[in-house]
């Protein structure tokens, strides 16, 4: 049977209507591409390991999720927050949930809802801007009753609305953090004791009171799931080990959870970008922007075994002559380099659009939120590199426009008549750029030498 009918054979009937299980989301996962098969990694290695044998794969995962985690109106507004809010490390990344909690902050009266309070937890926690309407959305979930007999529960089992203001109150100086924490680690304790499934929802309220009671809190019967684990591991609220970071891995890449819609997508797709910079083949542990700029600063050396031949090296071969005469063959070449060491590598990725304009990067890896940019100068005079720079600045200015997913770039260039001299004043005007952290610029060597039929 295939996974996703598994999914939906397996999913609880009277699912409660509340946390929206969102069918027409996980429609849209299932028609993405075949993303080929599963792969698990044993929990007994020192390090978790992400295949990098199947890339198409790997890039058709994080589509996938990518497609799923993307911002839908019709769930309700924190579960909208808790989706931006995992994927980003301050406010200013993610506009909506700024819009979510500003309009969540002037609602009043009859019209607020727990909903609310949490949308306005999640903004707290990355900008303390938040912090006082955020308390007063507290102050009013404190005063209301809670498990009442008779009355079906509501806010108590919302594990993205728990889980919300868990992250909030995390972020409250302790005067009034003390009794906050007290106040909603019961009431997580008691949500977990309710006998509730062991689902998404579970291992978010799960979370709630790890995140609180310092990684320790969540009852040994419901355990906060790993790739949730994993996406918080990433921002710095949970620990997680290689085993945890393995069945992570296994859970993602066969789409596992799939059912429960936009957050947990969301979830995973930030997992992904932990668990990509974790296992890079560059060195162990995380690597960094610095890391790649360090790989292409290389190139230059390594141009000393590239195929230039005047005459066949063996008896039954031609003379080689790799050219490299474009800004595509440029990009060829790092790709070569850059692809077996980072698995999320992607080429000519297609950006925010800006109006009409739909800009495109040469190549990006977005674990590390970086773009290389190529550029190709061919013989002229001083306005070509004064165009270089401009274009890079152009480039600069469109792609890590806010929303983008991106935030560095490393400009690359191959000067294809190799006008040393120039190099360092040209870097230093391509490092002058915002958002530039590296200017690499290759010559073309020497030995590459076209022929007469090439001078002009």
């Amino acid at each position: 049977m295939p996974l996703l009918a598994y999914v939906y054979a397996c999913a609880i009937a009277d699912h409660d209507s509340l946390f929206r299980v969102d069918r027409a989301t996980s429609d849209r996962f299932a028609s993405c591409s075949e993303l080929g098969s599963r792969h698990n990694a044993g929990s007994d290695q020192p390090d978790t390991v992400v295949p990098v044998t199947e890339l198409p794969s790997l890039l058709q995962l994080r589509e996938s999720l990518a497609a799923v985690a993307r911002d839908d109106p019709e769930p309700p507004p924190h579960a909208r927050a808790f989706a931006a809010w995992i994927q980003q490390e301050s406010l200013e990344r993610t506009p909506l949930l700024k819009t979510l909690a500003t309009q969540a902050a002037a609602v009043s009266g009859p019209a607020r809802q727990t909903a609310h309070a949490a949308v306005l937890g999640y903004a707290a926690h990355l900008d303390a801007s938040f912090i006082i309407p955020f308390v007063e959305a507290l102050d009013w979930l404190r005063q209301r009753q809670y498990f009442v007999a008779g009355r079906p529960p509501t806010f108590e089992v919302d594990g993205l609305g728990l889980f919300g203001i868990a992250v909030g109150i995390v972020h409250l100086d302790n005067p009034t953090r003390g009794p906050a924490q007290g106040w909603l680690e019961d009431l997580l304790r008691r949500s977990l004791g309710s006998q509730r499934p062991a689902d998404w929802n579970a291992s978010l309220i799960a979370a709630a009171l790890g995140v609180l009671a310092g990684n320790t809190g969540a009852l040994a019967a419901i355990e906060v799931s790993d790739d949730l684990r994993t996406a918080l591991a990433a921002k710095g609220l949970m620990s997680t080990t290689a085993a945890s970071r393995a069945t992570a891995w296994s859970m993602i890449s066969g789409l596992m959870g799939a059912v429960d819609g936009m957050t947990r997508a969301a979830a995973q797709l930030a997992a992904l970008a932990y668990l990509l910079r974790d296992t890079s083949t560059l060195r162990f542990g995380s690597t960094s922007v610095e890391d790649v700029a360090r790989v292409l600063a290389g190139v230059a050396r390594s141009m000393r075994r590239w195929a230039w031949e005047n005459n066949p090296r063996t008896s039954k071969s031609v003379a080689a002559h790799w050219e490299i005469d474009n800004e595509y063959h440029v990009q060829d070449m790092l790709w070569a380099i850059l692809a077996p060491i980072f698995p999320d590598l992607d080429d000519e990725e297609w950006l925010k659009s800006v109006g009409q304009h739909h800009p495109r990067a040469d190549l990006a890896i977005p674990s590390l939120e970086l773009l290389v940019e190529v550029k190709f100068m061919r013989p002229g005079g001083k306005s070509v590199f004064g165009s270089v720079i401009q274009e890079v600045a152009a480039d600069a200015s469109t792609y890590l426009q806010e929303g983008s997913g991106y935030r560095h770039i490393i400009a690359f260039v191959w000067d294809d008549a190799a006008r040393t001299e120039e190099h360092a004043e040209l870097r230093q005007g391509l490092m002058r750029i915002r958002g530039v952290r590296d200017a690499i610029v290759v010559s073309r060597p020497s030995k590459m030498d076209r022929g007469e039929r090439h001078r002009l």
